[in-house]
């Protein structure tokens, strides 16, 4: 199962695999921020609702840098984001319908960014092991 999984580790580069992690990282703090204050179809919500964006900026310095720990860890991060984004389409998809449109599109888009992040940051950590970054 482990070289199953491994296999797209080496389609591309380290670097590549960081850049995808940084793009979804950077997406999903994005798509958070502007869900919360411009895209709701209920209104803008009041400012303090982009505090979910908080512990995104946590891994940001870590993954810009290349460092290897800090792509393990972040690849954890991205599953509430992915639990609120199933959530959000389910309420669109199942009756009664919970959600509209906007909310249906602010969800995928955060499902495939978290799912962007989890990914970079998983094969990122894969193909940098035993490389040593100094």
């Amino acid at each position: 199962m482990r070289k199953l999984l491994a296999k797209p580790a080496h389609s591309l580069s380290a670097e590549t695999w960081q850049w995808l992690a940084v793009a979804g990282l950077l997406g999903l703090i994005a798509n958070s921020m502007a869900w919360a204050l411009w895209w709701s179809p209920h209104g803008p919500y009041p400012a303090w609702m982009t505090i979910k964006t908080l512990p995104l900026l946590l891994p940001l310095r870590g993954l810009l840098h290349g460092r290897r720990r800090t792509a393990q860890w972040a690849s954890f991060l991205p599953f509430p984001y992915l639990l609120g984004s199933i959530l959000t389409v389910y309420g669109f998809l199942v009756p009664p319908y919970f959600t509209v449109t906007a909310d249906f599109a602010g969800g995928v888009l955060q499902g495939v960014l978290s799912l962007l992040l989890m990914t970079g940051c998983m094969y990122y950590a894969y193909s940098t092991a035993g490389m040593r970054k100094d």
